[in-house]
């Protein structure tokens, strides 16, 4: 059994960067609060501040394309 610690520091930030719709959908509604500055959300993703702004736009397209993942992150945004 995996302990914590166990795993390679590399491989789980390659988890974290790589793309993923629901990443983008959840940086975007972070991004769209406007309470964290780009630093702090790039920080918990394991990005750099620049890839929140493109992150955040992509996040808006799986919003417009999937009527129920809208609704249910509807009540965390800003432009309900």
């Amino acid at each position: 059994m995996e302990k914590i610690g166990d795993r390679d520091p590399v491989a789980t930030l390659k988890v974290h960067r790589s793309r993923s719709p629901l990443r983008d959908v959840a940086v975007h509604i972070l991004y769209e609060l406007g309470v964290y500055r780009n630093e702090e959300i790039g920080s918990v993703f394991g990005v750099g501040y620049t890839a929140i702004s493109e992150a955040a736009k992509g996040g808006r397209r799986p919003l417009q394309a999937d009527k129920t993942l809208a609704e249910i992150t509807a009540g965390f945004r800003i432009d309900n």
